[in-house]
């Protein structure tokens, strides 16, 4: 088994990158999406790695910075972030491995990019909004894209972003709702469609990382049951518990202790990954990697299956090692 420490959701914001958000509708001076642009700084962040005994970062985008950007450019930010992401790879390749963002406003510009981010970039997995502007992700206009997904043997990473909401939750007069709380339930509804809305039974090899463990799927795993049993059932071809194998989690909840053995009773030791969320949270980052971490050490489980969370599990889905 790999005994590393891999973290699977680690954001890295290019200073070019930053600079492009900063010029963006939603970036608020910098008090609707705040980071700290030291992590554009490689050595600022292996040191944070070093520090814990972080072997291995799967560099991510957070995919709220597309928010407010037409097709077009939206597009030309993820080609800037995975570019940008691979070099950081390709000049610390024992240390890095590239998560694409992929922008599915356009889909012949998600397609190149796509297939760029394969044959040139060294890409090991793939980051989407769990809405591309209000468009739920099983809009049969987006099958192509799972199919190069599956052909290539890629995870999706699933990012909560906006959508369209009541004042009570807007980020302007909702007191942050919809960044603490609408991202998970935007990166549930997202699940959600995959399930229902067939794309999971068309390409069954799928597999879906959700952010912050699960979104809120763990923790509402007899509800969601039980109401698709009495509600739903003929929506489904399968028992919904059967689309579960599809779904990982990590374990950014941000030193949310209760939360692991809930997420460890649903993804079980094989479907949980350790993930930071670097660089937000406290101590410009810092506070994520060492809480997320101490998450999964605190866990009362035996020592095989927190190797497999800490980076087995890891190493294994991004081909590392």
């Amino acid at each position: 088994m790999l005994k590393v420490i891999i973290d699977i959701y680690a954001h890295h914001i290019s200073k070019r990158v930053g600079e492009m958000v900063e010029k963006g509708p939603y970036y608020g001076e910098g008090k609707e999406f705040p980071y700290p642009p030291g992590n554009a700084d490689p050595e600022i962040r292996l040191g944070l790695m070093d520090k814990y005994g972080v072997d291995i970062q799967a560099l991510s985008q957070t995919t709220p910075l597309l928010l407010g950007w037409n097709a077009g450019e939206a597009a030309e930010i993820c080609r800037m972030s995975n570019e940008d992401n691979f070099q950081l790879c390709k000049a610390y390749p024992d240390r890095f491995v590239n998560i694409c963002i992929i922008s599915l406003l356009d889909m012949k510009s998600a397609m190149k990019e796509l297939e760029r981010s394969v044959q040139e970039l060294d890409c090991r997995g793939v980051t989407i909004s769990s809405n591309q502007n209000g468009k739920g992700l099983d809009s049969p206009e987006y099958y192509p894209f799972y199919e190069k997904i599956v052909e290539h043997n890629l995870p999706i990473l699933i990012h909560g972003t906006h959508w369209e909401c009541s004042p009570l939750m807007d980020m302007a007069n909702g007191y942050r709702f919809l960044h603490v709380f609408g991202w998970d339930y935007d990166g549930t509804q997202a699940v959600w469609r995959l399930i229902f809305g067939g794309v999971l039974d068309r390409f069954p090899s799928l597999k879906i990382v959700t952010h912050h463990l699960g979104n809120y799927i763990p923790f509402f795993k007899r509800r969601i049951e039980a109401n698709v049993g009495k509600f739903l059932k003929d929506k489904l071809p399968r028992p919904i518990t059967e689309y579960w194998g599809n779904i990982y989690g990590d374990t950014a909840v941000d030193g949310t202790q209760g939360a692991m053995p809930c997420g460890y009773a649903f993804f079980g030791p094989d479907r949980m990954l350790y993930g930071s969320d670097y660089p937000f949270g406290a101590e410009a980052g810092e506070d994520f990697i060492r809480e997320n971490l101490a998450c999964v050490k605190s866990m009362y489980i035996p020592p095989e299956e927190k190797e497999k969370i800490l980076g087995a599990n890891a190493g294994k889905m991004l081909k590392i090692g």
